[in-house]
């Protein structure tokens, strides 16, 4: 078994932004930055998956926290929740697009970002398993 880290990050309270659409924009400006300059831990690039939420699968371990320190940069006032899911992953199709990759490292980030928006955390970590690590 080898392990991953998939990143998912949704804006705190997107609808009510006055300027959602020039977030938008600005989340897809610095995703396309982040996918280059972390390119060393990236295995399947952020992107967009629904709304005002981006996802990214990387390299374990990594240094998440330079690249969440990174989009705290980017954003500056927009606060986000960031899951981050620690373990397996079961399509290794690295051609496909994140959104399309599945396992148990995407459940857990899932899982992450539900208990941090549901606990108001900016940041929640979960591991598949404690003894892989």
């Amino acid at each position: 078994m080898m392990n991953y880290c998939t990143l998912i990050c949704d804006i705190k309270e997107s609808r009510k932004l006055k300027n959602r659409e020039a977030v938008q924009y600005q989340i897809i400006d610095m995703l396309n930055k982040a996918n280059t300059r972390f390119k060393s831990d990236i295995i399947s690039p952020f992107l967009i998956t629904i709304g005002d939420e981006w996802e990214g699968l990387l390299k374990h371990p990594c240094d998440y926290r330079k690249i969440l320190s990174f989009f705290r940069e980017c954003m500056p006032g927009v606060r986000f929740y960031s899951g981050i899911g620690i373990g397996d992953i079961s399509i290794h199709n690295f051609k496909l697009p994140v959104n399309q990759l599945d396992g148990p490292s995407f459940h857990i980030a899932r899982q992450a970002i539900k208990y941090a928006k549901m606990h108001d955390l900016p940041v929640v970590v979960l591991f598949d398993d404690w003894n892989n690590l």
